[in-house]
């Protein structure tokens, strides 16, 4: 019986020991190649289109059998564009298949093509090519405002960009000349920041001149013009005056002349009146008085003996509480003249201004007191520009 066993047991041994498989170099158990494709989809049509935009979507019929890791568009402006070149990722996915992209940073009037693209362990694929054209780019919209204001040698004007357009502004302003169709290669007037209204004065003009006038912006690409309007300068005033010493001290005939010097300058610049006055020192007169046959009294009040105060009493010899036309436009505490409350309106950006008054002086700019002289350029233009404005709604200078 023992040997019975005995056999038993060898027989099995040599079984195990030539079982294939039993060597260590044999441990590994190799896997299947993967079984996969590439994934299909489907590029349908741009939308949205605009000038510098574009929305595609595309539809992932198949993924191949594998996950698909990253989808998009690839585009460009020549054909069959590549995963390699430039492309955008999908915004918005669905589990349906859809997934939508949008393309920026395009430019106007272009042709591009573009296909939908899926990424997946074997790699790229792509769907259908499509084409599609950018709109034009949008041009900026400027224009004039609808009054503007003339002197002898400055002009006044409201530019407004009412559309920024698709482009990119990096300059913005006047252009002018004598000759139709001025460009930047003539006179331009350029903005230090690009804003989006903005009032600019000419200056150094010639008298009774037309001037061609155009808004313009510069872009990266060109530059762009508004409508174009034509304007003249007016007749340079002629207002003179003759002074009467009467034993004024040396100081106080050195500031009147200085006030009338002044005060004529802006008359003559930014009004068309002609006159001649006779100013007086007249040391009894508190402060200063006029009359429309052109003489005016000036005290010895040092504070009167200004630009501002030779303005306001030069305003009287031409009519201002002086005439019966005053009286007529000057009622019910408003001028009821049209263009010398135009010019209020578009000087102060203030479309419910209006000249106001009684039956001897207007405000505001009327400079009725030494306290409301600041010495100001505006000031003065405003008082100048507003006479000559009641000048063209009917006031007489003579």
């Amino acid at each position: 019986m023992k040997k019975s066993i005995d056999s038993l047991m060898l027989l099995l041994l040599l079984i195990c020991s030539c079982s294939p498989g039993s060597s260590s170099e044999n441990s590994e158990v190799e896997e299947p190649d993967f079984v996969g494709t590439l994934a299909t989809l489907q590029t349908n049509e741009a939308e949205d289109i605009a000038a510098k935009q574009a929305v595609i979507w595309g539809f992932l019929t198949d993924n191949g059998g594998t996950s698909v890791y990253e989808r998009g568009v690839c585009y460009g402006t020549t054909t069959n564009p590549t995963y390699e070149g430039t492309k955008n990722t999908a915004s918005v996915t669905r589990g349906s298949g859809e997934f939508k992209v949008d393309l920026t940073n395009l430019e106007g009037g272009m042709v591009y093509y573009a296909r939908a693209y899926a990424v997946n362990k074997k790699g790229v694929a792509y769907g259908n090519q499509i084409s599609f054209k950018t709109k034009e780019l949008a041009s900026p919209l400027l224009v004039l405002g609808t009054i503007k204001v003339a002197g002898a040698q400055d002009l006044f004007f409201d530019v407004e960009l009412k559309e920024q357009g698709d482009v990119t502004i990096q300059e913005i302003g006047l252009v002018y000349n004598t000759v139709k169709e001025p460009t930047v290669a003539n006179n331009k007037i350029a903005r230090s920041t690009v804003e989006s209204k903005f009032k600019q004065r000419i200056s150094n003009l010639t008298p009774e001149t037309l001037y061609y006038i155009r808004p313009y912006a510069v872009t990266s690409s060109k530059v762009l013009y508004g409508e174009e309007f034509v304007i003249s300068t007016i007749k340079k005033g002629n207002f003179t005056y003759s002074f009467n010493q009467n034993g004024a001290d040396v100081a106080t005939v050195t500031r009147i002349k200085a006030a009338f010097d002044l005060a004529t300058t802006y008359y003559n610049n930014f009004t068309s009146i002609v006159k001649h006055v006779t100013v007086n020192y007249s040391p009894g007169t508190p402060t200063a008085d006029a009359n429309f046959n052109g003489w005016i009294n000036m005290g010895s009040n040092a504070a009167y003996q200004k630009a501002g105060t030779a303005m306001h009493e030069m305003a009287h010899t031409v009519g201002v509480g002086q005439h019966a036309k005053y009286w007529e436009l000057m009622y019910a505490g408003t001028w009821h003249g049209t263009r010398a409350n135009e010019i209020l309106k578009m000087m102060t950006n203030d479309a419910n201004a209006v000249v106001k008054g009684d039956n001897t002086h207007f405000w505001p700019y009327g400079i009725n007191g030494s306290w409301e002289d600041d010495g100001s350029d505006f000031l003065y233009i405003m008082n100048a520009l507003i006479l000559q404005g009641m000048k063209a709604d009917g006031l007489p200078s003579n």
